[in-house]
């Protein structure tokens, strides 16, 4: 089954860099879209937040880098055992470059 996802995105809020009992740096942000889309042959003006999370090394390189434009991709997974809601799972995330 395919779960891959990607995005172009501002970097709105980042969270509190917080530690797993292993020891892997978490950061948890927020990232804010806005992009015209072709539906049904008309123009569609899409904006969203979407919630996410960093998990290892990179977390700790974006914590206080808010309203930076960003390309993610990762895997939509639910935010926890007891909130199935989805959050974007982020694997690899760089500043967009244009």
């Amino acid at each position: 089954m395919n779960n891959q996802f990607s995005l172009t995105a501002t970097l709105a809020q980042t969270g509190i860099l917080r530690y797993t009992p292993a020891g892997i740096p978490v950061l948890d942000v927020v990232l804010k879209h806005e992009s015209w889309q072709m539906e049904n042959g008309e123009s569609c003006l899409v904006r969203f937040e979407l919630p996410a999370r960093i998990i290892g090394k990179e977390a700790s390189q974006w914590q206080h880098r808010e309203n930076t434009l960003v390309e993610v991709s990762g895997f939509l997974a639910p935010k926890s055992q007891r909130y199935p809601r989805p959050i974007l799972r982020i694997q690899n995330i760089q500043e967009y470059k244009g």
